[in-house]
């Protein structure tokens, strides 16, 4: 069995169910997550909402067009600020999250239940996989060579020296990739 692939299919798996039950209440995996991370993010713009959402600007656009025109979230960008969006969700869209997000995260943990396994400590097993895993690997420098300033950086113990991180700052709790029972 090897892990890569089945971590590939489990992702995979729940990307569609999700897309599934979400589906009916008009929202695509991406839109949902893209409230969550705004309902957490009060004033985020369309821009720092993109990394999150690891996908384009352009891309970030139509998402955020589309829970526009739902009337899910709102601009409240002040007068005079151009093109720059200033998003906060929506009392109607605080509702279909509370409501998707409760149809979604229940099931996962359900199915963590059913095979014996406690669903918060899964879960802080993989968030401790995936911050591993982001991690880069920085060679370690020969005994001969001379410390640069980026190797002074204190080791972490694991064999190699922890990079600044890359990630978005913003963390968002999107937990609402189950599989279906």
């Amino acid at each position: 069995m090897d892990l890569a692939y089945e971590l590939h299919d489990l992702v995979l798996t729940l990307d569609r169910w999700a897309e599934q039950r979400l589906r009916p209440h008009g929202l695509t995996y991406n839109r949902y997550a893209a409230l969550v991370i705004v309902a957490e993010h009060p004033g985020i713009t369309g821009r720092q909402l993109a990394g999150p959402l690891r996908v384009s600007e352009p891309g970030v656009s139509g998402i955020i067009r589309d829970l526009l025109e739902a009337g899910l979230i709102e601009n409240t960008a002040p007068a005079g600020a151009g093109h720059v969006r200033h998003l906060r969700i929506t009392a109607r869209g605080a509702g279909l999250l509370k409501r998707c997000s409760r149809e979604l995260g229940s099931s996962l943990d359900d199915n963590a239940r059913a095979i014996g396994l406690d669903p918060q400590e899964l879960a802080r097993t993989i968030r401790a996989l995936h911050d591993e895993v982001r991690t880069v690997q920085a060679p370690q420098p020969a005994q001969s060579e001379k410390p640069t300033s980026s190797s002074r950086e204190a080791p972490t113990g694991r064999g190699h020296r922890d990079p600044p991180r890359t990630q978005p700052a913003l963390r968002h709790r999107t937990h609402a990739r189950p599989t279906h029972p």
